[in-house]
């Protein structure tokens, strides 16, 4: 079992719930999501949090069953200082246009703050999100993608399955 921890974006949870495992045909997958949240292997941002709880859906229900989950609030003032870096440099990067600014500068947005807890809290964060390939200098972007700020910060970005090998996650197995 690893001592890393793990921050997930809101498609980390979504992605699965609508495409991959279903709560009546997977119940354990669950189980070990709401297991490793209460031990704090997993960790969930406010904004995520929200982002899921206003799912009016059974995702959303099963989220706000498990209770006290420890959100990570981004209010922190070391998150909030990454959060400015991570922006500052999505501004100055010749990477980007100014459309990625504005997008990850959203109040809405979670990403740049997923990012910088990260870095507050030196978790890895979990995304099926994917890095633009593409991305240079003389054509530059108009979306930032987590992959590509995490390795600009330093920060450890990973898949879903990554995750859940580092963690442990085994079927539940019952004798007939």
């Amino acid at each position: 079992m690893s001592s890393e921890k793990f921050i997930i974006d809101t498609d980390t949870l979504i992605t699965p719930y609508r495409l991959f495992y279903p709560f009546d045909m997977f119940p354990d997958f669950w189980d070990c999501v709401e297991q490793k949240i209460k031990t704090g292997e997993i960790k969930i941002l406010d904004m995520v949090y929200k982002e899921i709880s206003e799912g009016g859906d059974q995702l959303s229900d099963w989220l706000s069953a498990i209770g006290d989950i420890g959100q990570i609030e981004r209010k922190d003032s070391t998150v909030i200082a990454h959060y400015g870096n991570i922006l500052n440099y999505i501004n100055t990067s010749p990477l980007y246009k100014v459309e990625a600014l504005n997008s990850w500068a959203k109040t809405s947005t979670a990403d740049p703050w997923l990012i910088a807890a990260a870095l507050a809290h030196s978790y890895t964060v979990i995304t099926f999100e994917k890095s633009n390939a593409g991305l240079n200098a003389n054509q530059p972007s108009k979306d930032a993608k987590i992959p590509d700020i995490c390795r600009q910060f330093n920060v450890k970005c990973e898949s879903l399955y990554y995750m859940t090998r580092q963690v442990g996650f085994r079927r539940n197995v019952k004798s007939k």
